[in-house]
């Protein structure tokens, strides 16, 4: 997949249907009155799209109501993205809070079927994930997963039982065609919700090119894929619990490739809100993230104590920078997620969380990623502003900061 192509791909759960059906949305919230005759413009099994003559807020709950039919339902906005137009007009995603065929189709998409239990795992894809892998996978409690992103390095997975953050899984992906199997680990959970998994390097599979396969069969068909999630074990049968750094050979499939937000918000996620995450998860679906990050290379006192109550302090570089948070390379010593350290530049000092920790023996090793503890932080503020006002390129950036020293 080239550089210039989208590189993280949004899935949809079931088949979209271009349909007007005229409803009445009235808001659930107290603080955020609304009640509007609106006109979908696409629905689907777990929502729709619909032109309002207003926005809403993100998260707000709504009652969704076909009057003609005398039906409703409760929704939830997911997405507000303005039209223009004189008067002005919004496009709002609804997810529904129960996915079916509220919309009434007589000849739906099979896929808007909604299974009442999960599907049974079965011994073809455990004995399949053991040929590929060299491990077994264990499915543990029977979970249903939801796939709404995906790109050569991560994919989210929507589920109400997510696995917890640092457990190594097998990702079965399975579209009409064939089954893609993924080694991962996750590095962000969130209760009752989804979790982040970042895909791994497993010696003689080449999981890159198998990924950027996957998503272009998707991108073609448009399909809803089938997904099967189970935690990795060793030979013996043990539940592999390693952490989420320091995972030994496996290794992070993504280094020094072509920019991948969804790999970089994934890793970063531990130190983020559910709500900020999943924010800038939307974002990125329209194209756009909250912190944009510069490429740039400027000096930082670092200090923090290592995994072993040793002191460290040392200078070292940002590989890139956003308004929470950055990549800092040449890193001596062991930290681990959620170590706090403190940065110091320009006589400013703030403290930041860890959130990403680069594998032993591969080629981002010594490198971290932080995150701002001030949700507000201006640490970087200066930098920032200086990049958007003169329309520099990174590069450029790069340069003059190695020079000058700031």
């Amino acid at each position: 997949m080239g550089a210039s192509e989208k590189n993280q791909y949004a899935i949809r759960r079931s088949s979209r249907l271009p349909l007007e059906v005229p409803v009445l949305v009235a808001s659930l919230d107290a603080d955020a009155p609304f009640s509007e005759r609106c006109n979908t413009t696409l629905v689907n099994a777990h929502g729709c799209g619909m032109i309002a003559p207003r926005a809403l807020k993100q998260g707000t709950r709504v009652r969704l109501e076909i009057v003609s039919a005398k039906r409703h339902t409760t929704a939830r906005v997911a997405e507000v993205v303005p039209l223009g137009g004189d008067p002005d007009t919004w496009l709002v995603g609804l997810e529904l809070d129960t996915p079916g065929n509220f919309w009434g189709i007589e000849y739906a998409p099979s896929d808007w079927k909604i299974e009442e239990s999960p599907s049974p795992v079965t011994s073809e894809q455990l004995q399949s994930a053991d040929r590929e892998s060299g491990t077994g996978a264990k499915s543990g409690p029977s979970r249903r997963w939801h796939l709404t992103d995906i790109s050569a390095g991560a994919c989210y997975l929507e589920s109400t039982s997510p696995f917890q953050g640092g457990t190594p899984v097998l990702v079965s992906i399975r579209d009409s065609e064939t089954e893609c199997l993924l080694d991962g680990v996750v590095r962000v959970s969130h209760d009752q919700t989804g979790m982040g998994v970042e895909f791994t390097r497993v010696p003689g599979n080449d999981q890159r090119t198998k990924v950027e396969e996957l998503i272009g069969r998707l991108s073609r068909s448009r399909e809803v894929p089938k997904i099967f999630v189970g935690r990795k074990e060793d030979r013996k049968g043990n539940a592999n619990t390693a952490p989420a750094a320091g995972l030994g050979s496996m290794a992070a499939i993504v280094e020094d490739e072509d920019p991948d937000p969804l790999l970089e918000l994934v890793r970063s996620g531990g130190s983020l809100t559910m709500e900020q995450f999943l924010n800038d998860l939307r974002a990125q679906r329209l194209g756009k993230r909250r912190d944009p990050r510069i490429e740039i290379a400027l000096p930082v006192h670092l200090r923090a104590t290592d995994i072993i109550g040793r002191p460290l302090d040392q200078r070292v570089m940002t590989i890139n920078i956003s308004r929470r948070g950055a990549l800092l390379g040449g890193v001596h010593g062991m930290l681990k997620l959620d170590d706090e350290i403190f940065l110091e530049r320009l006589q400013k000092k703030e403290q930041f969380r860890v959130a990403w920790v680069g594998d032993e023996g591969t080629p981002v090793e010594g490198q971290i990623g932080v995150a701002a503890i001030d949700e507000n932080t201006s640490f970087w503020n200066e930098v920032l502003e200086a990049t958007s006002q003169s329309g520099l390129e990174a590069t450029s950036i790069r340069g003059h900061a190695v020079a000058d020293g700031s």
